[in-house]
Order: structure tokens, then C-alpha cells, then sequence
């Protein structure tokens, strides 16, 4: 690069990094996240006369909960218009549903918007976008862990707004200026967040450093050599390369200060591997490739991710009568897009399973809602024996609280009228012993457990994998139920 292409891409920086609010956070601040939140609040007070006239004040000093609620209210209302004039999909929806912008006033009317799946997004993802295709910076293909492939666009705008996001939650988790992330996602063509998350460093001040090999020598040399202090990734990716690490290399030595695992769940027996292996804290974070990286992210109680509401509105319904639950009861996580731009997303059935928590928490935020981890996924549900439900990671607090277990995949099949269940583990060590403490684990989920005593399934089996006989992939199927039906 010549001096002048460097002068050029600083000054590009320079001018994205004034646009960016997380920039006025000061350096002392205890809740970067909730200041942030705060300030884009604030923002859209100053620039609008129907969220004044919604909070009933001219001036906005302080943002409490009542403000913040008023102010994610006016953002549903404003996406709505936006939509139902940009959005095919949306016009006819809001039209059919006899459902318009001012019906919205408080968080129970919420429900009056019908719902948007996963599906409808599949069928024509042309038809929520609203703006031209020569205004999209980024656009994004994915299929989960659901198997729905949905294409989903960025403008410049969403694009710097989840940098800011990025930005605030990495000062949140502690991360300061000049300090090096370490970036951890394997390589995918279609989504790749290690690009996004190096772009967000370099432009909010922070160093990275990045490697998708599971070669452990790489690894360690690519933290070293850039001093990294802080780790990301898939917690499957981190957990296989730590595993694999094994007894070659102290990994308390690198000085690692957190882990934050990110784009899949994360069990607490691999959060306790991790933790173990390392020497330090493991945080949690939930996303969707539709609403971008750094939706939910914990703080260091651990006790719920605290949520980007200042770009999302989340709800919990109960997913058959789609009405709102109690706070703190479990049901499905619904979220709303406020300030999408390409790609805006009204009321989306995400399929996890979760809760709403009290705005408050023992880190001190006063507003900011915390999302309860996800326990499950609707689509990702199987039923065995005489209809208990098993989720992948109800699997994985059993079978990955032993460290020596690198990956596993559990096969349903029917033997003699019964369900039966095959663990295959890639391991470490594979002797009777583990063989044994991993079938007793399994033998104690209460799903498993009662499906044997009513004589509708098998004891399960625990079969040994050669390590890396299967190639690493990103987000495998867990469960793969091979029943030609299910009653």
C-alpha cells in the first residue's frame, strides 16, 4: 500500500469513527452498553417531535426505563412506515392484518402485527428488502442451525451501526483501546464473520489478530505474535481447538483476560472446559446473521445476555396462542428490527426458547432487559420414546463436561419398537472408562430416563470416533434422527 493509499484509508477511518456514538462513551464509564443505548436514545430525541411529544419532555437528560420503552415504541412505529412503504412483503401484510403505525403505543398492542417466519424470509428475501440493490454494501446467505436458507442485506448504514454496537459491547465485556481480539470463526464462504469483526476492531481503535486453523501451533503463534488479550469465536471451534491442545500447551500462559463464544449455544459444561482450560472468564453471546452480530451479550454476573435494544425490541410469546408470556417464563424469543435500513425484520419467530429478565441487574444497568440463554430450539425439537422433547444442548451438558470429548453426534434410530440412541464421540482417550461416565451421564437426563422406564427406549449407545476422521464443520447437525416417521 503507497503513502498516499494509507493517508486515504486513515482519513475514511477518521470520518466513520466521528459518525460512530460508541466514540462518546467515556473511558471510566461502568456500562459502555447501556451509555451507548443511552446516547442513540438521546439522538433520535433530538431529531424527532413525536417521540418528545411521547415522552412528554423537551429535554432528555436522564434515560430511565419508561423513556427507553417510549423511545423502542416510536422505532417500531417508524419501521413500520418505513417498511409499509419500501417493503412488498410488509405493505400487504400491515394491509391484510388492518394494522397501521399508530395502533402502536404501548408494548401489549405489539401483538396486533402479525408475526414474520423464517420461511416467509426464504420464500422471496428480494421482497423485505428496501432499498436498491446499488445501496447494499454487504449481503449475507444463511441457514442456521435451521436449514432455512435466508439472504439477508446491509447497507453502509447497518453496517456502521454494528460496528458501533460491536464497539460498545467489546468496552463492555472490558476490552480497551489498543487491545488485541483474537478472531476464531473458521472459514465460510457465505457468512464470514471474521471479516465484519475485523473491520468493526480497526475502525472502533481496537487491534486483531484472526486464524481458522484448528492447528494448534498456528493458534498459539498467531496470539502470540500479536499480543492478543481477548478471544472470539464459535464455542465449538474454541473448544476444539482447546481440547485438542491438550497437555502441549499451558493455555493459562497466553494471558488470555475473556472468551466470548459466539453464533452458536454454549453449554455450561463447555463453558466450564473452557474456563478451566484457560484461566479465565467465558462469556456468552446471541445473535442472528438477520439482525447482524452482538444482539445479546453477557456481563460478567452471567446471570442473562444483556440485549442491543437500542437497534432491537424483543418479546417472548408463547409459541402456539403467539400471545406474550410472563416475565421470566420461558417461550419463544421474538425480535424487531428499529433501525434497519436494507433489510428491516418486523416481529421474527426466531425459534429459540427463552425468557425476559428485569431491566435490572446486579452489574448496575438500570433499563437495559437481559434475554434469558436460550435452552432450545423450536425447529431444532425432536421427541423420543413416548414424547419427551431432547434438544441438541441438553445433549451437550451431558456429553461435554468431560474433557477428554472433542465433538459427538447423537443418531436416532428404531430397534424392536424402540427408539434407540448411538453417541458417536470423537475423543481424546477412548477407553471403558469414559466409555462408561459418559453412557452413565447420558443415562441421567430425565428425557432418556423416562423413555427407558416406559419401555420405549433403549439404553443408548456410546460408540468411539478416531480424532478428525470427520472434517470440522461449521454448525453440524447434531441430532440426526434417521426414523423414516415419527408419531
Amino acid at each position: 500500500m503507497s503513502a498516499w493509499e494509507t493517508v486515504k484509508k486513515r482519513v475514511k477511518i477518521a470520518v466513520v469513527r466521528r459518525k460512530l456514538l460508541s466514540t462518546q462513551i467515556p473511558e471510566d464509564c461502568e456500562h459502555p452498553l447501556e451509555e451507548w443505548m443511552a446516547l442513540k436514545a438521546k439522538d433520535t430525541f433530538r431529531r424527532s417531535p413525536e417521540l418528545r411529544d411521547a415522552i412528554g419532555a423537551r429535554k432528555l437528560d436522564f434515560v430511565g426505563p419508561d423513556e427507553f420503552r417510549e423511545y423502542q415504541l416510536f422505532r417500531v412505529r417508524e419501521q413500520m412506515r418505513y417498511t409499509e412503504a419500501n417493503s412488498i412483503f410488509y405493505k400487504d401484510r400491515y394491509r391484510k392484518a388492518g394494522v397501521a403505525p399508530e395502533d402502536i403505543r404501548a408494548y401489549e398492542d405489539l401483538t396486533k402485527i402479525p408475526l414474520t417466519t423464517p420461511d416467509e424470509m426464504a420464500v422471496d428475501p428480494m421482497h423485505f428488502l428496501c432499498v436498491s440493490m446499488t445501496k447494499t454494501e454487504r449481503a449475507f446467505s444463511t441457514t442456521g442451525t435451521s436449514g432455512v436458507r435466508k439472504r439477508v442485506f446491509y447497507s453502509r448504514e447497518d453496517l456502521l451501526s454494528k460496528i458501533d454496537i460491536i464497539s460498545s459491547a467489546l468496552m463492555n465485556v472490558g476490552m480497551q483501546k489498543g487491545e488485541v481480539l483474537h478472531i476464531m470463526f473458521p472459514t465460510v464462504g457465505a457468512w464470514d464473520p471474521s471479516l465484519m469483526m475485523a473491520g468493526a476492531c480497526m475502525v472502533a481503535g481496537y487491534g486483531s489478530s484472526s486464524s481458522a486453523s484448528v492447528d494448534i501451533e498456528e493458534q498459539m503463534r498467531t496470539i502470540r505474535e500479536n499480543k492478543s488479550s481477548y478471544i472470539i469465536g464459535l464455542p465449538s471451534f474454541i473448544h476444539r481447538v482447546t481440547v485438542l491442545a491438550g497437555e502441549k500447551v499451558d493455555l493459562r500462559q497466553l494471558g488470555i483476560k475473556k472468551l466470548i463464544c459466539a453464533a452458536e449455544p454454549l453449554s455450561e459444561s463447555m463453558r466450564n472446559t473452557l474456563q478451566n482450560a484457560w484461566g479465565c472468564p467465558v462469556l456468552d453471546v446471541w445473535g442472528m446473521t438477520e439482525f447482524g452480530l452482538a444482539c445479546a451479550i453477557e456481563c460478567d454476573e452471567r446471570n442473562g445476555l444483556h440485549t442491543d435494544e437500542a437497534n432491537l425490541l424483543f418479546e417472548v410469546i408463547d409459541p402456539e396462542t403467539e400471545e406474550h408470556v410472563a416475565e421470566g417464563e420461558r417461550g419463544e424469543l421474538i425480535v424487531t428490527s428499529l433501525n434497519a435500513e436494507a433489510t428491516p425484520i418486523i416481529r421474527y419467530r426466531t425459534r429459540d426458547i427463552s425468557s425476559l429478565y428485569p431491566s435490572t441487574c446486579d452489574c448496575g444497568t438500570r433499563f437495559n432487559h437481559r434475554i434469558g440463554k436460550p435452552g432450545g430450539r423450536l425447529d431444532l425439537m425432536t421427541k423420543i420414546g413416548l414424547g419427551q422433547k431432547v434438544y441438541p444442548l441438553l445433549f451437550d451438558e451431558a456429553v461435554l463436561k468431560f474433557p477428554e470429548v472433542i465433538s459427538y453426534q447423537v443418531l436416532i434410530d428404531r430397534q424392536n419398537y424402540k427408539d434407540r440412541l448411538t453417541f458417536c464421540i470423537e475423543a481424546q482417550d477412548t477407553d471403558k472408562a469414559l466409555q462408561e461416565r459418559i453412557l452413565d451421564s447420558v443415562l441421567a437426563i430425565a428425557e432418556i430416563e423416562e423413555g427407558i422406564d416406559e419401555e420405549l427406549l433403549e439404553s443408548p449407545r456410546i460408540r468411539f470416533r478416531d480424532v478428525g476422521s470427520r472434517e470440522y464443520v461449521v454448525k453440524a447437525k447434531v441430532i440426526v434422527d434417521q426414523r423414516e416417521n415419527y408419531d
